[in-house]
């Protein structure tokens, strides 16, 4: 019975998690247009080309990622950012249920998934969708991720790509610490959600009607997301999806969104 009423409660509180990040204004101004723009962005390690990205974590083990997809669900414009935070304070994933990343777009929220890859050239912007907002101050942007559906946009495609619908999150590599010594392989893959990222702006996006349009740039630094973890309970699906290690991993992968 416990057990029961836990899930329950879960399953609740999760849909007013969505409910509260899809929630968007409904009405819009002509002629305006705010662009969601995304892209690779390591912290520390020194801009690649695309392909193959390597570079070192916080314990100085090396870190080759042969595949990186991360889904965003959507982005939200915000103009009351009081209760964001510039760090993700937990991790909303556990016991979560699966659930699809596709939304209703609105003026101020992008409703189509997108496929990230990070394999791309650093610093390289895709478009992840464009708004037409009411005009207004917008001071931050929340950004979801679930997993994909069907109508995501770049999708992987190709002999050797996973298939991304009903993933969040995909990950293949090789790790060698211990001055090479150690050698092993990364496998991620979930359908998880992932605890969505609150941004404030580095300065207010201002829409009006004299400045009908506006970009933000949004960055993930792929190469921060294996700090403080485990390298070797990585190698396969069951272990990574097992405990802290596992928790570290995906909170990594939410801190590792910013502004650029």
């Amino acid at each position: 019975m416990i057990f029961k009423f836990t899930k329950l409660l879960v399953i609740i509180v999760f849909s007013v998690y969505l409910a509260a990040c899809s929630s968007s204004s409904t009405t819009s101004s002509v002629g305006t247009d705010v662009t969601i723009y995304t892209a690779p962005s390591p912290a520390i390690a020194a801009a690649m080309d695309a392909g193959v990205k390597t570079f070192t974590n916080d314990s100085d083990v090396s870190i080759t990622l042969t595949k990186a997809y991360l889904v965003i669900s959507s982005a939200t414009i915000e103009t009351s950012c009081t209760a964001f935070s510039a760090a993700a304070d937990g991790l909303l994933n556990i016991l979560m249920p699966q659930a699809n990343a596709h939304t209703t777009a609105t003026p101020t929220s992008t409703g189509e998934p997108y496929v990230v890859n990070l394999l791309t050239v650093d610093g390289g912007l895709s478009s992840i969708g464009s708004l037409s907002p009411p005009v207004g101050d917008y001071c931050g942007v929340d950004i979801d991720m679930l997993a994909a559906d069907a109508d995501a946009t770049n999708l992987p495609a190709g002999t050797g790509e996973p298939d991304m619908i009903g993933k969040t999150l995909f990950i293949e590599g090789t790790y060698t610490s211990d001055g090479g010594i150690t050698t092993g392989n990364i496998a991620v893959s979930t359908g998880e959600p992932l605890q969505n990222r609150e941004l404030l702006l580095n300065a207010l996006m201002m829409i009006s009607a004299g400045s009908l349009n506006g970009t933000i740039n949004i960055g993930i630094n792929y190469d921060r997301w294996f700090d403080a973890v485990d390298l070797s309970l990585l190698e396969s699906e069951s272990a990574a999806k097992a405990g802290d290690n596992y928790n570290q991993l995906l909170l990594n992968i939410t801190n590792s969104i910013h502004q650029i």
